[in-house]
């Protein structure tokens, strides 16, 4: 690529030999009687130097073209006064159109649309060339010439000769009106070679109008080459068309033609097809534009996608492992403080250190979860598992959770119901049940004295029950300009609560996140010091037949089972076991995969609980293996026990061969639960 000063002494000198060509193109084909040309272009060339060149190369090429134009006019007969009054009338009007372009258009002078170009042509040159028409026609009126016929002639002239010429030149030295036609230079050369062709041609005088086929070769360069092409085909075909029309004495259609109808219907027909193919040209790089510009934001948007993408999976993979690293040392705090509570023979005092011990890790697993909650929801990982159940049965189950810490806090806790509770309806048992203990555990720590109360109201229509749950306390209550704002993630009516409560702020968001996921609503009425009204409802299609009550809690070890426990941290096996003892079941210890496929390959264990995160063979790949080996080891309910508990690990040990989680820390209702379901289901299977 040249440098800007090459650039620069190039384009001046192709400038400045333009406007000497032109300057004597005119004078020598179009002077009339009244001594104006009938076509002049030079001074849309001289305004287009003035508009791209600095002042220190447009200035000497300027003196140069005024002693052109001044010796031209000599040459051509006009005495010396007129000699100098044409080139600075025409320098005049030059600079004027120069100026004024620079303030319609801007200092960089891109014709880069239709809109550009009109505010050019009416703001610059029809201003500029009407302006210099007046003075000139003024001024011939000394030497005896027409006012009427300067005026017109040189506006005509002036006015279309820089309409055409100005943006010409401008777009045939702007390196980026090419920027979206780039044609190898064969396909160039031949263009113009055929337009040069169609010039010659439109103007053969025979009676038929040839002059027509000049607009499609225009529009294909328009197409091909873009705006520069254009311009450059209008710039021939001036030249050419007016060369060769001036110099015959009659038309192509027979009619003899006075020099200035010949010359104004040239340049009527020329700024016809330059406009035409100009608005073409214009219109394809504008969609090109837009192209270009839909490709770069896609890009920005695929690569904007492809890092939150990125940062998702960061942040499923930090709160994995800070759910796995937080889990673990939970798994024993709170395990061994359950099985110590069981105990009778606790020293005095003991029970209740225990107790606060157990408060404290389940308050901590409480913030985990709610995390983990939260950001399943924002990921949309939460799934919905309807089945047969009844609102009180569920009420009722969430009500024995939290009885123990009304009884400590000496609250009074209360339950109603009205409509038909008993119904069998299909809902998402877990998630109403996770709903409802999260309002009662805020109604419980935000309650002092006085009692907290859940009404279940359920109103019938047709084959859908509304449920309606209702959480009312006489705690400290909220204040109405707060109450809008505790819906949304990490809100609490007060930032002082978190010091005197605890809590994340992130329980109601998930409440109302699971609410609106199950097609519901929730909201609350509450006022400072009267005490909060939580609410949710939503709709539930009945049960299509009545389901067999739930069976009571029992004894794994009515059962006769024996547990393989896989696990490679020894506290977490010391643990499992004495859970599992607790429980009456027979534990087989294993600390690594390998050692899990050989206990397993004997075939005597009725079920497996796997770790997922093990040295030497995890316990998916150990769970592919235990599969693998057929016989009963294809159908031994292996169960994942992980402090990993994030959807896509769940998702993970289910491929692998598993049949369910279970999440550490270790809690032994749950684990009895889900032990007791698996071992019934892999009886009847036997059966």
């Amino acid at each position: 690529m040249l440098a800007k000063p090459s650039r620069d002494l190039i384009l001046t000198v192709s400038l400045t030999v333009t406007f000497v060509a032109a300057t004597l193109f005119s004078l020598a084909l179009s002077k009339g009687e009244s001594g104006v040309a009938a076509i002049w272009l030079s001074n849309g060339v001289l305004a287009a130097m003035f508009l791209l060149l600095p002042w220190r190369w447009s200035a000497p090429a300027a003196a140069v073209c005024f002693l052109a134009n001044f010796l031209g006019g000599l040459l051509m007969g006009n005495p010396l006064s007129l000699g100098l009054i044409f080139p600075v009338l025409n320098f005049t009007e030059a600079f004027a159109a120069a100026w004024l372009a620079r303030k319609a258009c801007g200092q960089t002078m891109r014709l880069t649309s239709l809109k550009r170009v009109a505010q050019l042509l009416l703001f610059a040159i029809v201003p500029a060339t009407a302006a210099s028409s007046v003075v000139a026609a003024d001024v011939l009126t000394l030497f005896d010439r027409s006012f009427n016929v300067v005026l017109s002639t040189w506006f005509y002239a002036h006015g279309l000769g820089m309409a055409i010429a100005l943006p010409a030149v401008l777009l045939i030295a702007r390196a980026d009106a090419v920027r979206d036609f780039h044609r190898e230079w064969p396909e160039q050369f031949g263009l113009y070679c055929l337009m040069a062709a169609v010039s010659v041609l439109a103007f053969v005088p025979v009676r038929f109008p040839t002059p027509i086929v000049i607009f499609p070769m225009m529009a294909l360069i328009a197409f091909r080459l873009g705006p520069r092409g254009a311009a450059v085909s209008a710039m021939m075909l001036a030249s050419i068309s007016s060369s060769l029309v001036l110099g015959a004495q009659e038309t192509h259609t027979g009619a003899t033609w006075s020099l200035l109808e010949k010359t104004r219907g040239i340049q009527f027909l020329i700024g016809v097809n330059f406009f035409t193919s100009l608005a073409t040209a214009l219109a394809i790089a504008d969609q090109k534009r837009l192209k270009r510009l839909w490709a770069s934001r896609t890009r920005v948007a695929r690569a904007a996608q492809a890092r939150a993408v990125a940062a998702g999976k960061a942040k499923s993979e930090f709160l994995a492992t800070m759910s796995h690293e937080i889990r673990t040392p939970m798994n024993s705090i709170i395990g061994f403080t359950e099985v110590l509570m069981k105990r009778s023979d606790l020293p005095e005092g003991a029970g209740r250190q225990l107790t606060l011990i157990d408060r404290a890790g389940s308050s901590l697993l409480t913030v985990v979860n709610d995390i983990l909650d939260f950001s399943k929801m924002e990921a949309g990982e939460v799934d919905l598992s309807p089945r047969s159940v009844e609102p009180r049965a569920v009420a009722q189950d969430t009500l024995a959770i939290v009885a123990e810490v009304a009884r400590r806090k000496g609250l009074d806790l209360q339950f109603h119901t009205s409509g038909e509770a008993e119904r069998q309806v299909m809902i998402d048992d877990q998630r109403v049940r996770q709903i409802l203990l999260n309002l009662l555990s805020n109604a419980l720590k935000f309650t002092e004295r006085g009692r907290v109360r859940l009404d279940l109201d359920v109103t019938v229509e047709g084959g859908v029950s509304t449920l309606r749950f209702v959480v009312t306390d006489t705690g400290i209550g909220i204040p109405t300009e707060q109450a809008t704002k505790l819906f949304k993630r990490f809100s609490q009516a007060d930032s002082t609560v978190s010091r005197s409560h605890g809590g994340t702020g992130l329980g109601l968001a998930i409440c109302k996140g699971l609410t609106e996921l199950m097609g519901g609503r929730i909201g609350l009425d509450s006022a400072a010091g009267f005490g909060s009204v939580f609410w949710f409802e939503i709709d539930a299609p009945h049960a299509q037949a009545e389901a067999a009550p739930a069976p009571g809690m029992r004894k794994i070890g009515e059962l006769g089972a024996k547990v393989l426990l896989v696990d490679d941290h020894p506290v977490n096996r010391e643990l499992g076991a004495t859970v599992l003892t607790l429980l009456g079941c027979e534990v087989v210890l294993a600390e690594n995969g390998e050692e899990a496929v050989a206990a397993a390959r004997d075939g005597t264990c009725d079920l497996i609980l796997m770790d997922v995160h093990m040295p030497r063979m995890d316990g998916l790949e150990a769970t592919r293996l235990i599969r693998g080996l057929g016989g009963a080891c294809a159908t031994i309910p292996i169960i994942a026990m992980s402090a990993d508990v994030m959807p896509e690990m769940e998702e993970r040990c289910l491929k692998a061969g598993m049949v369910d989680a279970v999440g550490k820390p270790i809690q032994i209702e749950a684990l009895h639960a889900v032990l007791a379901k698996w071992l019934d289901h892999a009886r009847e299977a036997a059966a």
